[in-house]
């Protein structure tokens, strides 16, 4: 058999293939995600949705069967494991995006489709993980960064500073290009979630370090602000992945001998130094990004100091 005939018969069957996934609502729902990232943690959760329901992955999951009493058990189950009321809705909101896929598919019925989305969310909430660095913590990052004299050094420096200075998300940061700094402002065109673009505004720290970037090792060619650097300062094209971000910040945390912390966490610095400085709540909103300010809140890490201070006053 010639090669073109297999190439032929290969397309075809990669046809069949998708044409079947596209008949499966899961696949509709997950297709419908705008977000590469949200597509993955959704994917994750259908898949464990369908193990709790029998199924080996969310593929072969029988959608088009599950009835109210059947998302009520897989929130109970849930529950069970010790998932969180916050983690148990986004389990949810999948669930209900599914079923409203199969709904439009005519996979479903209307008064089926209704009487899913008419389950309520699960109330209560958690006790918020993450933490806010200390003025000490960053000043002995930025120490660590600046002693060290390779490429490396300057570009790890600019990155902590605008996650920092910014409030920036890894994929946030790893997203941006050249051309999405407006020089004449010091300003950052990000896109965040949902495909929204904002401007970020550069405090004058984190302006010095990209420009030192930049300027001494990047260069002003097009592409990707942040790259890869390999050996012996071997700065490439390549755009760096939010995973390797994550990297660089333990590298960095252990070499400055502070507390481990989340990437995240200097998002949450971010939105608590703003607090801090006396910004209102939509302010900090806007500049994270967030879609409503409860989600700000949540950022908001001065009251555990607040506390932790009123709490050292007691004595017995």
């Amino acid at each position: 058999m010639s090669d073109s005939v297999v190439s032929r018969k290969s397309f075809k069957n990669e046809l069949k293939n998708f044409s079947s996934d596209l008949k499966n609502p899961a696949v509709a729902y997950l297709i419908s995600l705008q977000s590469v990232r949200s597509r993955q943690t959704m994917k994750s959760f259908l898949n464990t949705v369908a193990k709790i329901l029998g199924c080996t992955s969310f593929k072969d999951c029988p959608w088009s069967e599950l009835k109210r009493h059947h998302i009520q058990a897989i929130i109970e189950k849930l529950l069970a494991k010790g998932r969180s009321p916050a983690t148990v809705n986004t389990y949810l909101a999948a669930i209900k995006g599914v079923m409203l896929e199969a709904w439009s598919m005519n996979l479903i019925d209307t008064d089926t489709y209704t009487h899913i989305r008419q389950v309520k969310s699960v109330k209560g909430y958690r006790v918020s993980r993450g933490r806010a660095l200390s003025q000490y913590e960053i000043k002995q990052l930025f120490s660590v960064t600046n002693e060290d004299l390779s490429c490396k050094g300057t570009r790890d420096a600019a990155i902590i500073a605008l996650l920092l200075g910014c409030g920036l998300r890894r994929a946030e940061l790893v997203a941006l290009n050249l051309n999405d700094i407006e020089h004449a402002s010091k300003t950052l065109v990000v896109m965040g979630k949902g495909n929204k673009q904002r401007r970020s505004f550069m405090p004058p720290s984190s302006w010095n370090y990209l420009q030192k970037w930049l300027h001494d090792i990047r260069g002003e060619y097009s592409g990707p602000l942040f790259t890869r650097i390999r050996r012996y300062d071997d700065v490439t094209l390549e755009r760096l992945s939010d995973q390797a971000v994550y990297h660089i910040l333990q590298l960095r945390q252990k070499e400055a001998a502070i507390e481990p912390f989340a990437p995240h966490d200097l998002r949450r610095t971010f939105a608590s130094m703003m607090l801090d400085n006396g910004e209102d709540i939509v302010t900090v909103k806007d500049a994270m990004g967030h879609a409503s300010i409860s989600t700000t809140q949540r950022y908001d890490r001065r009251g555990d100091e607040r506390l932790q201070r009123a709490s050292s006053k007691i004595i017995f």
